[in-house]
């Protein structure tokens, strides 16, 4: 009970200190996965599961990236090809029924798993620091006075649940 408590409060205080308060939320799509964000701008990158007539998971290309562009008024648009490329597209390869192996092009040492169970319900998750996690949002904070075509990573915030429930959020040094 203790742990629990202590863990719970140790989530609190990083969630408050890593949080993007001032960032907006993209609305909630019946299929969204998760969203990136970076400390660049507020421009938001979505990830939706992509489906083939029905319900069935779409084996050729599972997930459907778009960005929010919100320093334009919040419109939405396709990937350039760069960013598919380069920096938000993902690697996927089917590794079992309603389940597929992800990376970000940029960053391939977090692997995502895009799962789906018998009801239909998708999501992805992910093992950081041995603690698996439902993702649902990456902050991306890159080192300031770089040029877009020399981003570094400080650090990836990860949010997402638990199997229980809980919030989680964890800071990932790459």
């Amino acid at each position: 009970m203790m742990k629990l408590l202590l863990l719970s409060l140790f989530n609190l205080f990083v969630l408050g200190a890593f949080s993007q308060g001032d960032y907006p939320v993209p609305p909630e799509t019946e299929h969204q996965l998760f969203y990136i964000q970076h400390s660049k701008n507020h421009n938001t990158y979505v990830y939706d599961a992509n489906f083939e007539r029905g319900q069935k998971i779409c084996d050729k290309d599972p997930v459907r990236i778009y960005r929010i562009l919100y320093t334009e008024g919040g419109i939405r648009k396709e990937l350039t090809n760069v960013q598919r490329k380069l920096a938000y597209g993902l690697r996927t390869q089917k590794i079992a029924d309603n389940c597929y192996e992800m990376n970000l092009v940029s960053y391939p040492g977090i692997k995502l798993f895009l799962r789906q169970t018998h009801e239909g319900k998708v999501f992805v998750e992910t093992i950081i620091n041995r603690q698996t996690i439902i993702l649902k949002r990456l902050f991306l904070k890159t080192q300031e006075g770089l040029s877009d075509l020399r981003t570094k990573l400080e650090y990836i915030m990860i949010y997402g649940k638990d199997h229980a429930g809980n919030h989680v959020a964890l800071k990932h040094i790459p």
